[in-house]
């Protein structure tokens, strides 16, 4: 649902309370969402926009945003003119679905200098704009040139010009209703689906307690299925649904926060997801190949039968047949395919050559099917990976590709630098134990190589690709060994399975498969445990 310009202006209401706000960072994570660090009221704080075409909203927000690889120009132009600067104040005109920040900032001559910040929160035309004093646009998120709509243009160094306002009564003074018109096209700020609820409502209450329960309220209503399209800050009755009451901040973060995740995941993994189909698919078919191949070797004895019963038969002196039945030495008539511009010895010469290629082959295709299989495994184990990962994860996935030459390196070093030292493992505690896991092969690598003891216990499912998990413990008491097996068991491959095998035992008997790709490991002294994976929803993990 588009946001409407009554939960916006509760927001404004919100941020209000925190004038002045100082904007320390400014940082962008997607290509339709901000965040910008703030100080206010001896808070850090981060406040969130979305320009998104669904999901476009504005508020604080608890959640940890990923950084792009690259900010774009218009970041860097907003960092320029802005970060350091104070909110002074933030507008909404009537209810309409924009807000409107005056920032006092400082020039690079460190002159006192004065920016508006446009926010548009209106569904596709959702945008950010910064324009200058003399109210000229300096740059906006989305740019809109003349060509496009000769209307409004949102360009570098036009004049900014406000949405086209339309003449409507504020619904928190009026009460006078025209029953001939809809509720959207009389009152400021309602949304269709805030209309159906008021209409639906007036059946059994006036207008004026109903703007009344809209104006007293501090909380977003969301419906217990998690629809977008059922929420607002009053519950929406007509829906009949039930709802669970959030304060606005928190609702949305519980509502867009995983929405909006698995668009900049998808962002991530659109190409990662392609070049790992490809592969696979190119693998499966080398695989097959290399197996006709090895078995055509294996079985490459009657090649030779052939050139020795043909030697046999050499006086045949023959030229000319495609093919001759002779008797063999167990006195069994078999035909034999020949080379019409050869003559019989000719032929038996060409049967062994072919033998003893297919022969000396054998050694290489082996080597090969096994190179094929354990990359093809790889690629496997990747795309499972991709079910589970979140942005960071994602990145983490990305980066080990380009290590092993699969995808092109864009990033600078720099930054890329700077990505390993975000490398993180999720953790839960379980009474009393800190069980800790990976959900790609370089958490996995990290967690078994370089973050357990010698004396944890260490877990994978067995016979599928998962994550690496331990208990620090040398001797977890038997609820924690399932605990742990059920995690292990469920990130895994096999979490659709029953009865799935974890084996498990002390990270000192885990042993890293030399020349092998990040994750890959043999163990000794294991003990396997069988579980019906399943993830309780009242787990939370915590990222270390």
């Amino acid at each position: 649902m588009a946001l409407d310009g009554i939960i916006l202006s509760k927001i404004k209401d919100n941020l209000n309370n925190y004038l002045p706000i100082r904007i320390n960072r400014i940082t962008q994570v997607s290509m339709n969402e901000i965040v910008f660090n703030v100080h206010a009221k001896n808070e850090r704080k981060n406040l969130l926009v979305s320009c998104h075409s669904i999901y476009n909203r504005i508020h604080f927000t608890n959640n940890d945003y990923s950084s792009f690889d690259e900010p774009t120009g218009f970041i860097m132009l907003l960092r320029k003119h802005i970060q350091g600067g104070i909110i002074e104040e933030i507008i909404q005109n009537d209810y309409d679905r924009y807000l409107v920040f005056k920032i006092r900032s400082l020039n690079d001559m460190y002159d006192e200098t004065h920016y508006t910040l446009h926010i548009e929160l209106m569904g596709k035309y959702a945008n950010i704009i910064l324009v200058d004093e003399t109210g000229h646009i300096l740059d906006a998120l989305k740019r809109i040139p003349p060509f496009e709509n000769n209307k409004r243009t949102i360009w570098p160094t036009s004049v900014f010009e406000y949405p086209e306002v339309q003449i409507k009564k504020d619904p928190f003074i009026s009460n006078e209703i025209d029953e001939d018109k809809s509720l959207v096209s009389q009152f400021q700020g309602f949304s269709p689906l805030l209309s159906r609820e008021i209409e639906y409502r007036l059946n059994n209450s006036s207008f004026r307690d109903i703007m009344n329960e809209i104006s007293a309220s501090g909380n977003l209503y969301i419906s217990e299925d998690n629809d977008i399209n059922t929420l607002h800050i009053i519950p929406l009755l007509h829906t009949g649904k039930k709802f669970k009451a959030f304060m606005i901040n928190e609702g949305f973060d519980y509502i867009y926060y995983q929405l909006e995740e698995n668009e900049r995941i998808k962002l991530i993994t659109g190409n990662l997801s392609k070049t790992i189909k490809r592969q696979i698919k190119h693998l499966t078919n080398k695989v097959k190949k290399l197996e006709d191949s090895l078995n055509e070797a294996l079985n490459a004895a009657y090649l030779r039968d052939y050139g020795d019963l043909l030697y046999t038969y050499s006086n045949l002196t023959l030229k000319g047949l495609d093919r001759i039945s002779l008797t063999d030495f167990y006195g069994n008539d078999i035909t034999i395919p020949l080379d019409p511009k050869r003559n019989i010895k000719e032929n038996a010469n060409r049967y062994y050559l072919n033998y003893q290629k297919k022969r000396k082959s054998e050694k290489f295709l082996i080597e090969q099917l096994e190179i094929t299989e354990d990359e093809l495994d790889y690629f496997i184990s990747i795309d499972e990976q991709l079910t589970f990962a979140n942005y960071e994860d994602a990145l983490m996935i990305k980066d080990e590709m380009i290590s092993y030459g699969y995808l092109k390196d864009t990033t600078n070093r720099k930054k890329k630098k700077k990505k390993k030292e975000l490398l993180h493992l999720y953790q839960v505690e379980f009474e009393g134990y800190h069980i800790t896991f990976g959900k790609n092969n370089i958490q996995n690598e990290t967690l078994t190589f370089n973050y357990a003891k010698k004396n944890y216990t260490w877990f994978h499912a067995k016979q599928f690709h998962g994550a690496h998990l331990c208990i620090d413990s040398d001797h977890p008491s038997e609820n924690a060994i399932r605990f742990a097996a059920n995690l292990a068991a469920y990130f895994s491959k096999g979490r659709l399975s029953s009865s799935v095998g974890v084996d498990y035992c002390l990270v000192k008997d885990v042993k890293k498969i030399k020349g092998s790709k990040a994750g890959k490991v043999s163990i000794h002294n294991y003990k396997t445990i069988f579980i019906d994976p399943e993830l309780d929803s009242e787990i939370s993990f915590t990222i270390i």
